[in-house]
């Protein structure tokens, strides 16, 4: 199972985070052609569409997901009548979208405004269904290369149109956009062959509305719960730009939350590659030993996040200094320490979440994951008035605390089949973990090199020898 797993995550893993390695080595040729404004522009930019798109998707990807397993002799014909609904929501949605990334341009970026919304709307309005509906095919399929091949090429396109825009043709913020753009239509087009010929996944728009009902019943929870990822993942700008913080000092906060996001998406090939595995072991919940496999799993991702974590934010002073070609926006580093270090949450959130997933308890979700969001943004209007941007950092942390280690709380959770995951154990070695780290950010390089290497063994044996955990 661990084998096959890593397997998995390598190849999406790979493909995925080669391009944006790439991407961050392109750091010292873009940064001497970008402002703290630009990152403001693009930091402010991004969250709207982030929180936009999450709305837009109206939570049935897991519908789908579910479908896959339960009926797989008539998926097809439930994701056909889904696809034609949400194409014709779509066109209702973009202009929804427009009008509220129209109004949300900032007065730095007013000369670009119309472009700027549109690079943004037509790729997750009327491009983003079909690429979804490929890569859900071959994730729940357990077909990496698929995925991985397309991945690696997308990225790569973006990373070089970046350095283009940005270096080449100065650009500026709008240089990301462009790229972006780019990107996504090479993506559309690389999955269409796939979706439309291959798969025949044709959309029904003579669909049933009991079908659209019920996937609605079970996806529109999920809107709150993944409203959360926006919430903690991108709302701190946008209060930032609420509260009037210069958009300068908003580009320094979003360089400095960029490298728990660039964590975040990289973790994101193992969760693609965890997720068919956590639907199989509790398909059979009724087996402890389905739950204990499950477990290990977790509890095994769970010690690497940590220690990989740990070490990069060990080495982040040095990290900037290399590659942000930029005196003002090298000062960010000591938020990027505590930013990423809240990101090492997720595997413990992956196995309650998938969980609660499986049984169709999605309407508990948003106890998870919408009261970690709305927090974290009450936490901000409270604290940065006080503290300034360095309060957002800290306030992400303890918000993705919460969402990682409150499920294990929820009684929905609790009467279900279970074996114990320790979380609290977890959630203090990771605080104490974030306060080390943090004291340790200005130590002699010859001291991290020596911590980094003892971490670096203690994850290859967590994951060579696959510790083994008694039943109870």
């Amino acid at each position: 199972m661990l084998r096959k797993l890593f397997s998995h995550a390598a190849i999406y893993g790979l493909a995925a985070q080669l391009p944006r390695v790439a991407g961050v080595l392109a750091l010292p040729v873009i940064t001497p052609y970008l402002t703290t404004v630009d990152y403001g522009v693009a930091g402010v930019m991004s969250a709207y569409l982030a929180a936009l798109t999450l709305i837009h998707s109206l939570g049935l990807g897991t519908v789908e997901m579910n479908s896959f397993v339960k009926y797989p002799l008539r998926y097809k014909w439930i994701w056909r009548q889904i696809h034609g609904f949400m194409l014709l929501w779509s066109i209702l949605y973009s202009c929804i979208m427009f009008a509220v990334l129209y109004a949300a341009v900032p007065d730095e970026a007013i000369e670009n405004r119309s472009m700027l919304v549109l690079l943004q709307v037509v790729p997750v309005a009327f491009l983003a269904p079909t690429t979804g509906y490929g890569g859900i095919t071959f994730l729940l399929r357990q077909q990496p290369m698929a995925i991985a091949w397309r991945s690696f090429l997308v990225g790569v396109v973006m990373v070089a149109l970046n350095v283009y825009f940005i270096a080449e043709l100065r650009l500026g913020y709008m240089g990301w956009f462009y790229a972006s753009f780019c990107s996504e239509v090479l993506h559309f087009f690389l999955y269409f062959k796939k979706v439309y010929f291959q798969e025949k996944i044709w959309p029904i728009f003579n669909f049933k509305w009991h079908r659209i009902r019920h996937s609605l019943k079970v996806g529109l929870p999920l809107v709150p719960h993944n409203f959360s990822s926006f919430l903690l993942d991108a709302s701190d700008k946008l209060v930032l730009d609420a509260l009037k913080i210069p958009i300068a000092r908003i580009g320094f906060y979003s360089l400095a939350s960029s490298f728990g996001l660039y964590f975040s998406a990289a973790t994101n090939a193992l969760e693609q590659a965890a997720s068919p595995f956590y639907y199989k072991y509790y398909g059979n919940a009724a087996d402890k030993t389905a739950l204990l496999a499950a477990r290990k799993m977790t509890i095994i991702m769970q010690g690497l996040f940590l220690a990989v974590t740990f070490i990069a934010a060990l080495w982040m002073r040095e990290v900037f200094q290399l590659l942000i070609k930029n005196e003002e926006l090298q000062q960010a580093y000591p938020l990027a320490i505590i930013i990423l270090m809240g990101y090492n949450y997720r595997p413990m959130y992956w196995a309650v979440v998938n969980r609660l997933a499986y049984e169709e308890k999605t309407k508990v979700l948003w106890k998870i994951s919408l009261v970690a969001g709305l927090g974290n943004v009450l936490l901000n209007l409270l604290l940065i008035p006080l503290y300034g941007v360095e309060a957002a950092a800290f306030t992400t942390f303890a918000a993705l605390m919460y969402m990682g280690y409150s499920g294990f709380l929820l009684k929905e959770y609790k009467h279900l089949p279970r074996v114990p995951h320790y979380p609290l154990l977890w959630l203090l070695v990771t605080i104490g973990f974030m306060f080390l780290v943090y004291y340790l950010s200005e130590a002699a390089v010859s001291v991290k090199a020596i911590l980094s290497f003892i971490l670096a063994v203690i994850a290859l044996v967590l994951i060579t020898f696959k510790i083994r955990f008694r039943s109870r």
